[in-house]
């Protein structure tokens, strides 16, 4: 099945009737993940600090582009918009995230869609989830 028309199959709501491949990643907070994912991904982009960084989870929708093709991306949130500068993207996920979680350190379960088109990548798509926390983070609502 082709990432593009599964990504479809999702955005429609049947995965609530047939099984849909995806990988995602948990684990602790600052464990990892996300430089995980950007080393399959090929590009750096994914925010990072000592703290909380992924407050919503971050669907990676990757799309494989022939070696001489610039890499760009796309959030399904900023209709329209085509990013080529990758620190870009960094400023726009922390931009995506606060709208709806806050500066508090919430954590939502909205996703951030996110098509990447590189020749850095697989056709793939990859759930960055926020990390688990034990204790309540402090500030948070």
């Amino acid at each position: 099945m082709s990432f593009k028309l599964k990504d479809e199959l999702w955005d429609v709501g049947l995965q609530q009737y047939i099984s849909l491949p995806r990988i995602a990643v948990l684990g602790s907070q600052s464990s990892g993940k996300s430089s995980v994912l950007e080393n399959i991904v090929g590009l750096d982009f994914l925010p990072r600090n000592a703290g909380l960084c992924t407050r919503r989870p971050l669907e990676m929708r990757l799309h494989h582009l022939p070696e001489e093709t610039e890499p760009w991306a796309m959030f399904e949130e900023v209709k329209g918009k085509k990013f080529t500068k990758f620190d870009e993207v960094w400023n726009m996920i922390l931009e995506l995230t606060d709208k709806v979680a806050g500066k508090n350190g919430n954590i939502v379960d909205i996703p951030i869609v996110l098509n990447i088109y590189s020749h850095t990548c697989p056709d793939l798509t990859l759930i960055d989830l926020p990390g688990i926390t034990r204790i309540p983070l402090k500030g948070s609502d």
